[in-house]
């Protein structure tokens, strides 16, 4: 090899190279000290908690159980939620017995490919990317091996495909997206995000549209009776360590009671208009926003892909905090719009605004952890009295507050960059 080359690559990548070795020594000191906690982190005994949930199954699956009612050979009696493509790994010899070894594999990619995507260039870059990777939603997604890492790699690959501009590449990009609908349901949307990826073209437009057809009609017509299980059973949080506009009405709903007897489609309707309005609004403000044409492309998928994800699980349930790992897919093009937007201080302004609601967002249980909250009496919005459970009320609050300014922003930046062609 080339030395020039070497020590050029090196110059190139020096900043990633860095991220990665500080993201790695920093889970290894928070399970090396038992630290979790205090990023806001709770910490399963059991190896890579989430990952063990899906290889017991996988074992007692084997053994014939149904494993959608009832998983004894889990460690907490977790029964199985997920697609039941997970179960039939079992026909490969995945089990129990291989967990450090996957969720080991599963972590390193998913860490590869976060900081490959956010590819920081400038020490404010790198900041903000520590910001994001080393936050307590992240962390809680590493810690556990949780499954939704296996879908952020599925999905990281569907995107690069879809960044490609030929009609095989796109293709398999949609059959990843139909093998991760089948690990879990909420891949399915981005179905419907393809069609605004794709070049614009009759032609092509009409091969995406028959193939996510296509794909859509196999899925639901093998699938619609786990599809319906699978909704009925599955976990929609509304403790400390969830989010989503279900939990959000939650936590109103505690204080002032009358918030939950409204028709729910009136509250959804309610939320998507605030989104939508703030959105145009701001769309409107921007000017004409300009990225690095050599890396527009794929950055703009990421973008589509992961804005549409976290939207979609947001409005329509609630979710786990490790769900935001997929705004690493919008930093890249976060990225690339605060470096054109020298001479459009509005645009550079909600990229910061952006980065600083991620951050409550993605930090909100390390701040709980600390107390921060704790040191002040807090009886503003939330008429229950000076209270642990009205400062979690409120701490709750800014979360999703936080989440509401930041869709607002990612759509309006969805506007402005959508591509000519």
């Amino acid at each position: 090899m080339n030395p020039s080359y070497s020590l050029k690559a090196l110059q190139t990548y020096k900043l990633s190279l860095a991220l990665f070795i500080l993201w790695a020594l920093y889970l290894l000191t928070l399970n090396k000290f038992g630290l979790w906690a205090y990023v806001g982190v709770p910490h399963m005994e059991t190896l890579f908690g989430d990952l063990h949930a899906i290889l017991s199954a996988i074992e007692c699956h084997n053994r014939g159980a149904n494993v959608f009612a009832s998983n004894s050979c889990d460690v907490l009696s977790r029964i199985h939620v997920y697609g039941s493509l997970w179960l039939r790994l079992g026909a490969l010899g995945v089990g129990p017995a291989n967990l450090f070894f996957i969720g080991l594999i599963t972590n390193f990619i998913f860490m590869v490919l976060a900081v490959y995507f956010v590819k920081p260039t400038t020490w404010g870059e790198f900041a903000k990317s520590c910001l994001v990777l080393f936050s307590s939603a992240v962390t809680l997604g590493v810690e556990r091996a949780n499954n939704d890492l296996i879908i952020f790699i599925l999905l990281a690959l569907s995107a690069i495909l879809f960044a490609m501009k030929d009609r095989v590449t796109h293709a398999l990009g949609l059959i990843l997206i139909y093998l991760s609908s089948l690990l879990k349901i909420y891949p399915s949307i981005l179905f419907g995000a393809v069609l605004f990826i794709a070049r614009r073209r009759i032609k092509h437009i009409i091969f995406i549209a028959g193939c996510t057809a296509a794909l859509m009609g196999i899925w639901l017509a093998t699938n619609l009776s786990e599809i319906l299980l699978l909704k009925n059973i599955a976990p929609a949080p509304i403790d400390h360590y969830a989010t989503g506009a279900r939990a959000f009405l939650a936590y109103i709903g505690r204080p002032y009671p009358w918030v939950l007897t409204l028709p729910k489609v009136w509250l959804l309707t309610a939320f998507l208009s605030v989104i939508a309005l703030s959105s145009i609004i701001l769309a409107f403000c921007l000017k004409t926003v300009t990225v690095q044409q050599n890396r527009s492309k794929s950055n703009y998928v990421l973008f589509i892909f992961g804005l549409t994800i976290l939207f979609f699980t947001y409005t329509v349930t609630s979710n786990y905090d490790y769900r935001w790992i997929f705004f690493i897919f919008l930093m890249p093009q976060l990225f690339d719009i605060q470096k054109s937007a020298a001479n459009n201080r509005l645009a550079n302004r909600l990229v910061t605004v952006g980065f600083v609601c991620a951050a409550i967002i993605m930090w909100a249980e390390a701040l709980r952890s600390t107390r921060v909250f704790g040191i002040f009496y807090i009886n503003i919005f939330f008429n229950i009295g000076n209270s642990t459970f009205s400062i979690d009320l409120f701490h709750q609050f800014l979360k999703e507050l936080a989440a509401w300014v930041l869709f607002s922003l990612l759509f309006a930046f969805a506007i402005k960059t959508f591509p000519k062609k």
